[in-house]
């Protein structure tokens, strides 16, 4: 199986099974034992890492660019579905503003050492 960056399954790394979305390239995915995930949650909150699934997802919910975890394939159970082009867009700036690639319209680079 290679999950596909994109997709969404349910998975229980230690708190109960949750959705997580797939967010790690598909060569990586295709070469190794394990996918980089965000969590998917019904929990609002209004932070540009925190991104709404629109009514194109087969979930609802918010996908949070701020927990990223490394799975397992072997810990991922039920393919849930995949989210959308525009909102894996959104998402991207999302992972963006998270791990601090790029500017955001709003953010001034951090040049302070």
């Amino acid at each position: 199986m290679t999950p596909l960056r994109g997709q969404v399954y349910r998975c229980d790394v230690g708190y109960g099974p949750k959705p997580w979305l797939i967010v790690s390239n598909n060569p990586r995915n295709r070469r190794t034992a394990d996918v980089v995930a965000i969590r998917l949650t019904t929990t609002a909150r209004r932070l540009p890492t925190w991104v709404p699934l629109s009514s194109d997802d087969p979930l609802s919910g918010y996908a949070n660019a701020d927990n990223i975890e490394t799975l397992g394939k072997d810990e991922l159970g039920d393919y849930l579905g995949t989210l959308s082009v525009s909102t894996m867009r959104l998402v991207n700036d999302a992972l963006a503003v998270a791990l601090a690639l790029a500017p955001t319209r709003t953010q001034q680079p951090d040049t302070s050492q």
